[in-house]
């Protein structure tokens, strides 16, 4: 084994073993510790956070409001909830009944490091992945017509996407800790798998914040919702409903779109039916993926995930693919936020890229989106 894969291994198993920690399943003594000393690291996370948020309670610091209606997209975990695809989906939702959006990125890991950058214009993208992220850059690719701007400070970023597009929408990716902007409309997102990040706060969990961070949804997303069963889907529910009242409950599913081959060639999705491939991507949730893959028909023979916002190397892929062709496998699939990431060059086998879109329901709540951008508008 290279040092290359040696590494990669240690970083998969670690995150792995974190995850059977923080769950419980994890074992023996050293575990127990270990969960022990995270359980105080939460405590003194806890303090901190509300000790950093009682100023905005009292009302001594004060949210900026942006000169537009902002509609947050976020979530309560860490961890995979599918906030891209949706951001994507509502924007596109959003652009066709005639809104004209723009999307804020906090750009991670990008090499900008935070810095203020327009990613696209709409029209065509002006960063690579490598700069702005993998996330703002697939949102770029899979959204003309939507102008993507990042930047650490949501304030600055705003302003520049208010003064070079003049949006009637800004949507605020991953914003529901953005504690110095002001929303008109927070969406929360949580996934039906594993909702509530164990129950606990980082690091001993996997929550941001406590579960009460719910009641400032004006909708919770359910995502994932086809995942679990029935009698469990409405015992989440009924807990959501009783801690954010308010708040529009909205199922979620996530539903496979066309692949296409990395040279933009469509495949339609009845491509995979019947065929051997190999999984590999570097997303939150990687067992999802190889899922819905094998949802579509597909054979899959390998799964590779990797820590979320890998980036990936020529070497990595070219020893991927050579692993795919061993197992006999005719491609190797991966998601559109890797794709963007990828280094072109011949492999032994096809890369095909596979895309998501996300399935609402009721599926009139981006009309409340809509909703809320005219009150606010009529109120400018």
């Amino acid at each position: 084994m290279s040092e290359l894969d040696s590494d990669l291994s240690l970083s998969v198993k670690g995150a792995g073993y974190c995850l059977r920690l923080i769950s419980g399943e994890a074992g023996g003594p050293a575990a127990a510790a270990l969960r022990a000393g995270l359980s105080v690291l939460s405590v003194v996370y806890g303090a901190g956070l509300a000790m950093f948020l009682l100023p905005y309670k009292l009302g001594i610091r004060k949210r900026k409001r942006l000169d537009r209606p902002v509609i947050s997209i976020g979530n309560i975990t860490f961890g995979g909830t599918g906030k891209t695809p949706t951001v994507r989906t509502i924007a596109a939702k959003l652009l066709a009944r005639g809104a004209r959006p723009v999307i804020l990125s906090r750009g991670y890991g990008g090499s900008l490091g935070g810095r203020t950058a327009i990613v696209s214009d709409g029209s065509s993208r002006m960063l690579s992945a490598e700069e702005c992220g993998d996330e703002p850059a697939m949102l770029a690719d899979l959204l003309p017509g939507v102008p993507v701007v990042i930047g650490k400070n949501r304030r600055k970023s705003g302003r520049l996407a208010i003064d070079k597009f003049d949006p009637d929408v800004i949507l605020l990716d991953d914003g529901l800790q953005y504690w110095q902007m002001h929303r008109d409309m927070d969406i929360v997102l949580i996934n039906a798998v594993e909702p509530f990040g164990y129950g606990r706060l980082m690091p001993r969990g996997m929550l941001r914040e406590p579960v009460a961070g719910l009641r400032r949804a004006a909708a919770v997303l359910i995502t994932n919702s086809d995942r679990v069963a029935p009698e469990r889907l409405s015992e989440l529910k009924d807990r959501v409903a009783g801690i954010a009242p308010s708040a529009t409950l909205v199922e979620c599913r996530a539903r496979p779109g066309d692949l296409r081959g990395l040279d933009g060639r469509k495949l339609g999705t009845d491509w995979l039916r019947g065929r051997r491939v190999c999984a590999f991507c570097s997303i939150g949730s990687p067992a999802l993926f190889a899922e819905t893959l094998t949802g579509l028909g597909a054979d899959v023979a390998l799964e590779f995930g990797y820590p979320d916002h890998h980036r990936w190397k020529p070497e990595e892929i070219q020893r991927i693919a050579a692993a795919a062709v061993d197992a006999g496998a005719e491609a190797i699939v991966t998601t559109e936020k890797d794709a963007v990431k990828l280094p072109r060059g011949k492999t032994p086998v096809p890369v095909v890229v596979s895309d998501v879109t996300i399935e609402f329901e009721p599926r009139s709540f981006v009309d409340a989106a809509l909703d809320t951008v005219g009150k606010v508008e009529a109120k400018r």
